[in-house]
């Protein structure tokens, strides 16, 4: 009867230091290196594009503009002093804007953002809290420019079944004094139909479109673009809703791909 005592003792000693040092070691892991998440100060920041001067514009990451849009330049670093320089305009919020009309169209753009910070010296003992950096940018006629215009290869979302499906920028539909925003959207809900540049505007920027105004009779269907872009790594994406036939509710979907060269 003692020997049976003796081991269950044992035994429960054993299990308690065992579960013991595996909460040391999870503690441990848990605050290993304070510096992980630790970054030094850096003077990167993102370019953004607006389809008009709106906050309720479509609104795209992006490397070049169209012109007359609004770009706005947004830095990355949290609670630092920071100085843009815009050609000849020197700013210091940490995101600014500015708008770039028709004069802009077909210029190269530097921008210099300027960023001073306490720097953290525990984890980066070298870092003088001092960063700076260079981004250019083209301006592109508005009209002459249709990086969206073309075919794609799609699949719907956790779809492996892709299809091809086109967005097609027409000339003719209007004059250019019309915006040169209307769009055919061809294949669209994957059987083969078609909405008429006709019916079909778009409000849009280098990277980005969406419907604007849609006509809901003819070829059209009720066809909406909520977000269409192609992003800077390249990637395609599409969200739109239709209907089949007029009066019916909407059909949404999202596609995922890439432009066909």
């Amino acid at each position: 009867m003692k020997t049976l005592i003796k081991i269950l003792l044992l035994t429960s000693v054993f299990f308690l230091v065992l579960f013991s040092c595996k909460k040391e070691q999870l503690e441990i892991k848990k605050t290993a290196d304070p510096c992980d998440c630790a970054s030094e100060v850096s003077a990167d920041f993102d370019i953004w594009e607006r389809a008009f001067n709106s906050s309720l514009a479509l609104e795209t990451k992006t490397d070049h503009v169209l012109s007359g849009k609004r770009v706005d330049f947004r830095a990355l670093e949290d609670d630092a002093e920071y100085t843009w320089y815009i050609g000849t305009d020197v700013e210091s919020d940490k995101e600014v804007y500015k708008n770039f009309d028709s004069q802009w169209t077909n210029q190269t753009i530097p921008i210099t953002l300027v960023v001073k910070k306490e720097p953290n010296k525990v984890c980066f003992p070298n870092d003088d809290g001092y960063d700076s950096i260079t981004k250019t940018f083209n301006i592109y006629d508005r009209c002459s420019t249709h990086l969206l215009d073309g075919e794609f290869k799609v699949a719907l979302e956790n779809s492996t079944d892709s299809l091809i499906m086109g967005l097609y920028y027409d000339e003719n539909a209007y004059p250019p004094a019309m915006g040169c925003s209307f769009y055919d959207v061809v294949n669209y809900d994957g059987n083969g139909s078609t909405c008429s540049a006709y019916y079909h505007d778009v409000e849009r920027n280098y990277r980005g479109l969406r419907t604007d105004n849609a006509t809901p009779f003819d070829s059209c269907s009720n066809v909406n673009i909520d977000f269409a872009e192609i992003n800077l790594q390249n990637e395609f994406t599409l969200k739109l809703r239709y209907r089949e036939v007029s009066g019916q509710p909407l059909i949404s979907k999202s596609y995922f791909g890439r432009k066909l060269p």
